[in-house]
């Protein structure tokens, strides 16, 4: 697309082994042990009902600095691929990061996440870019899958993925058979009033 021009870029999806390091991933997975009451119960009227906390509904002070510093180190990696590919970019903002939990039988229909297909509106055009950060790997299946592309990735623990929002990278989820599927994901944007706070 015209107007994006980071939308046919090779690198994407991009996928960055080891972003995490083992200490964080730690900390991150024993939050969740602790505060898993948090997230709610889950109800299949409600697609997302128990299933995601944000920053500003994690209670712990050194997890908030955990994610605020994630934030910051996606935004610095996305924003240095773009301008090694494109040239100078205008600064990224964070839009939002939250736990995402996954439970088996759930799964998510291939959708783009700024854009939707016959020039639709789209609830969140600003999201120019979506990461993930997976957690832990003792789930069954639960792949990310990008149909347009012919692409099906598991990316091992620790490590971020990142693609961009528009239709080119149609993306779902594959069931999840067994375990508990942790990810952290989160949304980048070039439009500084969509930043997170």
């Amino acid at each position: 697309m015209a107007e994006h021009p980071w939308s046919g870029l090779a690198c994407f999806p991009l996928l960055v082994p080891d972003f995490i390091s083992e200490v964080e991933r730690t900390q991150a997975l024993g939050f969740l042990a602790a505060h898993e009451a948090d997230f709610g119960a889950t109800d299949r009227t409600d697609y997302w009902a128990g299933r995601t906390l944000t920053l500003p509904q994690v209670r712990d002070p050194a997890t908030q600095t955990l994610l605020r510093d994630l934030q910051r180190r996606i935004i610095r990696t996305v924003h240095g691929v773009l301008e090694e590919r494109l040239g100078p970019q205008p600064p990224l903002y964070a839009d939002v990061i939250n736990f995402a939990r996954w439970p088996p039988g759930y799964e998510l229909l291939p959708h783009a996440d700024a854009e939707n297909p016959g020039g639709e509106p789209h609830p969140y055009p600003w999201r120019h870019f979506a990461s993930v950060i997976y957690l832990n790997d003792d789930y069954g299946d639960g792949a990310i899958h990008f149909p347009e592309l012919g692409i099906e990735l598991r990316p091992p623990v620790r490590t971020l993925l990142v693609f961009p929002g528009t239709l080119d990278y149609l993306h779902g989820v594959r069931p999840v058979t067994h375990g508990m599927r942790h990810t952290l994901a989160s949304f980048l944007t070039f439009d500084p009033a969509h930043e997170s706070t």
